[in-house]
């Protein structure tokens, strides 16, 4: 039953992660349900791992062009790739915000949330999506600013709360700023890298502690992970069709149920 409850928890957290629905309140609420891992960063950092390894691969063409361009331009002076520099400026830029945010929040203690609070986040996640969902930007990648770069950061912020999707609250700060669903998407995925390697630089003792604190467990990490990373890749693909669609109200739906259910649960069980 632990291996299974493991699988379950790795194809829910793969599927989610990219998804604009929140993987760390979907893992909290599993957490609660099958009574493991409660609370434990390092084992929900660890999966954000597995997923990471799925996103570089769709994202690492993309990705390489934009840090080659950007040396290129810096020490070789090739002004041919000052796209690719600025396009890197703007995701050092955006990742400001989140970096000084979390640091904060280690400073007064925060760690995570309860699950009702869970619950709440996931209703407004479901309400920033639902608003989104109206917007029809046409800006391009290309037209970014430095602002816009600043607003989608200080937007990736709202997804440190469990409950609320980092990804889909880039997307919504890059909505509103008018810039297209298709950049937009692609401007998040590109946040996901900084924000993941910056989480596991904070959490890498506690990851390794996890391993060593019980051994039996370890077959169930391992299977957490493999199955995440699998789930992630199916799920990439699907987001970007329905972003082409623009069905993110469909996303919004789901939070507000999914968040109310939560919500109600937490006050039933007695968890707040």
């Amino acid at each position: 039953m632990e291996f299974i409850k493991y699988i379950i928890i790795g194809l829910v957290q793969g599927l989610t992660e990219v998804l604009p629905i929140s993987s760390s309140g979907h893992l909290k609420i599993l957490e609660e349900i099958f009574g493991v891992n409660k609370n434990n960063l390092a084992f929900e950092i660890f999966l954000h791992l597995a997923s990471f390894l799925a996103v570089m691969i769709f994202i690492f063409k993309p990705f390489s062009k934009m840090i080659k361009g950007s040396f290129l331009y810096l020490f070789k002076k090739q002004k041919t790739y000052f796209l690719e520099w600025r396009n890197l400026l703007y995701v050092i830029l955006a990742t400001i915000p989140i970096v000084l945010f979390t640091i904060i929040l280690k400073l007064f203690g925060y760690k995570t949330s309860p699950l009702y609070i869970v619950g709440i986040c996931l209703v407004i996640n479901g309400i920033l999506l639902f608003l989104s969902s109206k917007k029809r930007g046409k800006r391009k990648k290309e037209d970014m600013k430095i602002k816009d770069a600043l607003v989608i950061g200080l937007f990736q912020c709202l997804g440190v709360f469990p409950g609320i999707s980092r990804s889909g609250s880039c997307l919504c700060g890059a909505l509103q700023r008018k810039i297209n669903k298709e950049d937009a998407a692609r401007f998040a995925f590109m946040l996901f890298v900084p924000s993941v390697m910056g989480a596991l630089f904070l959490e890498v003792k506690d990851i390794f502690y996890l391993f060593s604190q019980d051994q039996k467990l370890i077959p169930c990490y391992l299977v957490s992970f493999l199955v995440s990373t699998i789930a992630t890749l199916f799920s990439f693909g699907f987001l970007l069709k329905l972003i082409q669609k623009n069905k993110l109200v469909y996303f919004a739906i789901y939070s507000f149920v999914i968040g109310f259910f939560t919500f109600f649960y937490s006050k039933m069980n007695g968890w707040i």
